[in-house]
C-alpha cells in the first residue's frame, strides 16, 4: 500500500483504537480536531461511535447496540472485552470521581485536579478493612492506584519535584452524575463507603 492511499486522520483513528485520546496527546489530538467529521463517519462505518469533549480534553470510541433498518440488531464482535472492576477499583473511581466533582464545582481556576498518593490513601484509608500491616496496606493502595491509571482515569505527574496524580476528566463520561449517586448507595449499602 501506497503512502497516498492512508487517510490523513488514520494516525487519530488508530490512536482511539488503542484508548482514550487526550489532548496532552498533541498530534493525533490535532488530526482528530481537524478531521472530526471524517474521523466520526469512518468510526460510525464499522460501528463504533466517538465521543469528544473537546473542552475536558479527551476523546475515546464506544461501541453502542445498532440496528438495522428494520429495527433488528445488527450483531458485531466486540471491540473490547468488557472488564467488571473490582469492587475496591469501583470504590476508588467513585472517590475520585467526588473529588472531581467537588473541585469543579469549587474551583478557582485550576485546569487540573491534582492530588498525591497520601491524599488519595487519606481518601481510601476510611472505606478499606482495617489492617494491622502498614506495608501490605500500602501495597494495596498503590495496586489500586496503578489500576486505576491503567483504566486511564489517572495520569502521573510532577510538579516541583513532587509526584502527583491528576484525576482524567473521562471519568465523567465513564461515571456520570446518577451513575455516581447510584454505585455510591450501592457501596454504602455494602458498608465500603461512608456517608
Amino acid at each position: 500500500m501506497r503512502n497516498n492511499q492512508i487517510a490523513p486522520f488514520a494516525p487519530a483513528v488508530i490512536r482511539l483504537l488503542q484508548g482514550p485520546l487526550y489532548s496532552d496527546d498533541a498530534t493525533p489530538w490535532k488530526i482528530l480536531v481537524q478531521y472530526y467529521d471524517q474521523v466520526r463517519l469512518y468510526c460510525g462505518q464499522i460501528g463504533l461511535e466517538l465521543q469528544l469533549h473537546e473542552e475536558d480534553g479527551y476523546a475515546y470510541l464506544r461501541q453502542p447496540e445498532w440496528e438495522d433498518d428494520e429495527g433488528h440488531a445488527i450483531e458485531l464482535p466486540r471491540l473490547t472485552r468488557r472488564q467488571p472492576l473490582s469492587r475496591d477499583v469501583s470504590m476508588l473511581c467513585v472517590l475520585l470521581r467526588e473529588q472531581l466533582l467537588l473541585f469543579e464545582t469549587g474551583s478557582v481556576g485550576g485546569s487540573a485536579c491534582l492530588l498525591s498518593r497520601e491524599q488519595i490513601r487519606e481518601l481510601l484509608l476510611p472505606a478499606l478493612p482495617e489492617r494491622n500491616n502498614e506495608l501490605l496496606l500500602q501495597k494495596r493502595i498503590d495496586s489500586l492506584i496503578e489500576r486505576v491509571a491503567e483504566l486511564g482515569f489517572l495520569k502521573k505527574v510532577t510538579r516541583l519535584g513532587q509526584d502527583y496524580f491528576e484525576l482524567r476528566r473521562i471519568l465523567k463520561a465513564k461515571i456520570n452524575a446518577d451513575q455516581l449517586v447510584e454505585l455510591k448507595e450501592r457501596l454504602l449499602k455494602h458498608g465500603v463507603v461512608g456517608q
